[in-house]
């Protein structure tokens, strides 16, 4: 049992330092063609980390449960389920050191293992929930998905470079837009601006009976409770529901003759509504 337990822990050794290299030499290529390393993506140290304590701690107890008395359960099936734990945290430390990301202005890039695997923001097509539920699978139109954890370094250079360059007509899944918003790094009017596109593309779900200007309010609300969650304010903007019932948001454009309309600013700590009824005033965090 004692050279199974070795086994193991010099193929894991093994492969943990190939896949370092290979990490390192591949992000040392990116960096030498001038792709900023804030635009590298990729799993904080401490999954490593743990990963390996993780594989570390099975091993050990692996080798006492083989040596143990069988009274006490030295036993193959405790040894077997001992070194599975180790195995897989040998994977997670593993899998996360050799998983890199690079952010470009035409794709996002992946490579693992010495595969790579490339998504053009032209090619995308939806963005949905990984399995796991903590960040953003995206697909695209040849079926090519890549899953990006929310707690990757980096994250929101993803989500800056998606609000900025995602096709308008890509398909984004419920939940994810405000991920995408509260994560990104842009400076408010830019990340205002981009986001507007996507804003305007979420299903609307009024109750029967209200009316376009009603409907605007509504939006225009939600679109400033997300801006100011991230930024605490907003760039003045007017939310819009044209003549075929479609919401948009925009930025200092004449009003015409739109059925529904709402203007936001903010004003210290008051959020400022303004309709074809007059002015009000709300406190932000109210809003």
């Amino acid at each position: 049992m004692a050279r199974a337990v070795q086994a193991v822990v010099t193929a894991v050794l093994i492969t943990a330092f190939l896949s370092w290299m290979s990490r390192n030499a591949w992000r040392r290529r990116h960096l030498a063609d001038g792709v900023p390393g804030g635009r590298l993506v990729r799993y904080p140290g401490w999954v490593t980390w743990l990963g390996a304590v993780v594989c570390g701690a099975m091993c050990l107890f692996a080798w006492f449960a083989a040596h143990a008395p069988p009274e006490r359960g030295g036993n193959w099936r405790t040894v077997s389920i001992f070194i599975a734990f180790a195995l897989l945290g040998a994977a997670v430390g593993i899998g996360a050191r050799a998983d890199t990301f690079v952010v470009s202005e035409s794709a996002l890039e992946r490579r693992r293992f010495g595969r790579t695997r490339r998504i053009a923001w032209g090619d995308l097509v939806r963005l949905a929930t990984p399995m796991g539920g903590q960040g953003l699978r995206l697909v695209a139109t040849d079926g090519t998905r890549l899953d990006v954890a929310t707690l990757m370094d980096g994250f929101g250079v993803l989500c800056d470079a998606l609000l900025l360059h995602a096709p308008a007509a890509v398909r984004v899944d419920d939940g994810l837009a405000p991920l995408v918003v509260m994560s990104a790094t842009l400076e408010p009017a830019a990340l205002q601006h981009a986001y507007a596109r996507w804003f305007e593309r979420e299903p609307l779900a009024p109750p029967p009976g209200t009316s376009p200007t009603e409907i605007a309010i509504a939006a225009g609300g939600t679109f400033v409770e997300r801006l100011v969650a991230r930024h605490g304010s907003c760039v003045p903007f007017e939310a819009r529901v044209d003549a075929t019932g479609r919401l948009r948001i925009t930025h200092g454009e004449p009003r015409g003759d739109d059925p529904g309309f709402a203007a936001f600013r903010t004003d210290g700590e008051e959020l400022v509504l303004r309709t074809d009824e007059g002015e009000q005033r709300y406190p932000l965090r109210g809003t």
